[in-house]
Formats: structure tokens, sequence, C-alpha cells
């Protein structure tokens, strides 16, 4: 098994270490050290998933105190804080954030993966799509042919891309949304949950409905 450190606390962290431990169950493949979280969290007991007991090591410094080689998972779902965190972390040479594969994901053995990313149970990529760094994939989402995915971006459970669908860096894709063939979104911008986009969204923007329309710009 290789060992891995997970960053963060909350639901996010909770449901990988979930996933991980299905995942064993077929194959043993992570073994969870601990977390670290920015919060001082001394005196919290550890937390608990399905049994599970996660220690908390400390805080960010703990990583970039490390001089061996470490595995570590951002699980983090906001794009921006993931930026963040990634930036500050891979100032240690030492640490290395491999992909996260879960259970029962289906990928084309063409498709290209950054580094850092997190693809949840039930993900399905096909052929031709590119991943940058430190994408999540949450559960049941979905990629078509010759999606293009920037660093950062977040797409939350059971989001549905089209062919030829670009997502540019730092996107946030809420629950369920789709987004029909061909259609291009900008850098940092969100979309709703539940949303159809039928147009291409600009960057810094925030888009919702169905067919989505572009709300306001981020601040």
């Amino acid at each position: 098994m290789n060992d891995i450190i997970l960053i963060g606390s909350g639901g996010c962290m909770r449901e990988l270490v979930w996933q991980i431990q299905q995942l064993n169950g077929e194959c043993r493949v992570w073994n969870i050290l601990g977390y670290v979280d920015k919060a001082d969290r001394s005196g919290v007991s550890d937390i608990k998933v399905s049994g599970q007991s996660i220690p908390y090591l400390g805080g960010d410094d703990f990583l970039l105190r490390r001089t061996e080689q470490t595995n570590a998972a951002i699980c983090v779902g906001n794009p921006s804080l993931r930026k963040k965190i990634a930036k500050n972390i891979q100032k240690n040479p030492h640490i290395c954030f491999p992909n996260l594969i879960l259970g029962n994901v289906k990928i084309c053995s063409d498709v290209q993966i950054g580094k850092g990313c997190i693809i949840s149970m039930d993900a399905r990529i096909s052929t031709n799509v590119a991943l940058g760094d430190f994408v999540f994939l949450n559960m049941g989402s979905g990629i078509c042919h010759d999606g293009k995915i920037g660093n950062y971006v977040t797409l939350s459970p059971d989001v549905r891309l089209a062919g030829n669908v670009t997502v540019e860096e730092g996107c946030d894709i809420g629950m369920g949304a789709k987004i029909i063939q061909g259609r291009h979104i900008g850098a940092n911008a969100v979309i709703g949950a539940g949303s159809v986009v039928i147009t291409d969204i600009a960057a810094g923007c925030m888009a919702a409905g169905a067919p989505a329309k572009e709300k306001k710009k981020k601040i």
C-alpha cells in the first residue's frame, strides 16, 4: 500500500476517506496516515469514517517541513482554495501529488491526466480528453470525447459535459449541470447546480438556469 496524507478536514475529505475504504476493499492501494488542516485542531478527536480513525497531524507546516517523499491529496472542493493550497505545499519538492482514481471509474486509455487529480467513484471520461492539474471530478460526473479541462476545475456530482467542451482553469461546475457539445467555459466561471449550458460562458462569470444565463461577475 502507498502512504498518503490528506489535506483538509471537511465533508470532501471524509467522503474521500470513504471512497478510499471502498477501493481498498477491492485492492489495497492507499494507507491514510492522517490529515492536515490550516485551522489548529490540536486536542480535537480524530475524524472517524466508517469506523476508521484519521488522526490530525498538524497544519500546513507539517507538510512543508517534510524531508522525505510524501504523497498528499488536497481534499477541497473550492477551486480557488485548492489552488492556494497547492501553490503553498508545492514549495516543498518532497511532496508528491498522485492522481487518485477511485472505484468503478471508467477512463479511456488515451486520456491525459495532470497531477493531483481526484476522480471519484462512478466517473466516466471518454476518448481524447485532457485534464490539467488538481482537477476534482466528483461522484458520477462524466466528460465526453475531446474535452479539455483546465487546472483546478471542479465538477460536482453528476455533472455532464458533452463532446468537445472546454472548461478553463478554476471553474466550478455545480451539481447536475449539463454543458452541450462544443461550448467554452471561461476561466474562473461558476455554473449553478442543475444548469443547462447551451452558449459559451465568459471568464469570471456566474451562470445559472435552463438554459443558463450569465448573472453577474464574480467578485
